[in-house]
């Protein structure tokens, strides 16, 4: 059976992607990756490898970047730009506007390979996005299905969907699946009618997720 999340969300998402669209959607703030440097047996440290060494140290680069595409995660280069963008730029600017936080209120996150956590405090309550950063479809689209039976959650239902794979719990919680990528945000901390009185966790859930699909999306 499909969920039909209240039609006051609709209005909310509609707000929310406008206001990302018109501002654009600012890119991970993190360091860009340095360009890769000509072959040398000089490490980045300064320290000076035997060709033996240096050609066993390629090697092991090599079989860390064959397994982390054999289980289709990015733990060999952290979490993914798609999934710190749960946790930086316009999504955190967005998240200040839908929560009504101070400019310099700053998420926590975490990564335990393959999950990316941010969690932002609304008020002493947590609302947690988090990010299964998978790069295979097959493994991405096995944990979104494991993950929605385990909540009992149900679709959500038509144009709410966003044409994405996509589940609420109905208290607070959201899914959306895209690139083998499961976005969740957790919401369901947050007090009966917070914000201006009549809002719900759901519809807060869903307006945050949106917000981050739209990164995504632009960012293609």
């Amino acid at each position: 059976m499909a969920r039909t999340i209240r039609k006051s969300t609709t209005l909310l998402t509609t707000l929310a992607v406008a206001s990302l669209l018109l501002s654009g959607c600012a890119a991970a703030s993190g360091e860009p990756a340095p360009s890769p440097a000509a072959p040398s047996h000089t490490m980045p440290d300064g320290t000076v490898m035997s060709g033996a060494e240096h050609d066993a140290h390629g090697e092991d680069a090599a079989h860390e970047e064959h397994d982390a595409h054999e289980t289709g995660t990015t733990d060999a280069q952290g979490p993914s730009e798609a999934a710190r963008m749960v946790c930086e730029g316009q999504v955190v600017t967005s998240a200040a506007q839908i929560f009504d936080l101070e400019a310099s209120a700053a998420p926590s996150s975490s990564w335990d390979s393959p999950m990316f956590a941010c969690t932002y405090d609304v008020d002493g309550a947590p609302v947690v996005l988090t990010v299964h950063d998978v790069t295979d479809a097959a493994a991405g689209q096995e944990h979104f299905d494991a993950l929605q039976q385990t909540l009992g959650a149900e679709d959500i239902e038509g144009m709410l969907g966003l044409g994405l794979p996509s589940f609420s719990t109905g208290d607070g919680m959201v899914a959306f699946l895209r690139d083998g990528k499961t976005l969740t945000v957790d919401a369901t901390a947050l007090p009966d009618g917070f914000g201006d009185g009549t809002r719900t966790q759901d519809e807060a859930a869903y307006v945050m997720a949106s917000a981050v699909l739209t990164c995504w999306v632009e960012h293609d």
